[in-house]
């Protein structure tokens, strides 16, 4: 076993809070870029949670008194867990006053996941997850050292 090293890393990273946006006019100012729903108070979004599990693993053999060949393999996100990058936050200026509305602590949700009134989620609903970040990677590299 000499000359090898394994370095696994295991990444767990909680939702972060975003706005939510009310995607129009809402207070009057004329600044619909940045004006949250009626009601609903900063951050009051949960984004996805992300969990990685990335390795290494190398091997470094001398060839001469100077020279040594390194051999590399490295894997990102070896379980190929879908992890999500950003939220649809547009949810409209009167998103607290739906029916059956409870609370503005609100998470994403999933593309393809049934919604109450019908149907299924797509990027474009609103709190529905728009992007993901990359899935599997496996990278092998050779290296002279001299």
């Amino acid at each position: 076993m000499s000359g090898f090293q394994l370095a696994p890393i295991f990444t767990y990273a909680s939702g972060h809070p975003f706005n939510l946006l009310a995607g129009g006019e809402v207070n009057g100012n004329n600044h619909t870029t940045n004006q949250r729903p009626i009601g609903a108070p900063r951050d009051s979004g949960l984004g996805p949670d992300l969990i990685a599990f990335d390795m290494r693993l190398s091997w470094q053999h001398k060839l001469t008194e100077r020279v040594s060949l390194q051999l590399t393999a490295e894997g990102f996100n070896i379980a190929n867990r879908t992890n999500f990058a950003s939220v649809n936050n547009e949810v409209g200026p009167l998103f607290g006053f739906e029916p059956g509305f409870t609370t503005f602590n609100v998470h994403g949700i999933r593309p393809g996941a049934p919604l109450s009134g019908g149907g299924v989620a797509t990027s474009s609903t609103p709190l529905a997850f728009t992007s993901d970040l990359t899935k599997r990677e496996i990278q092998l590299g050779a290296r002279f050292i001299f």
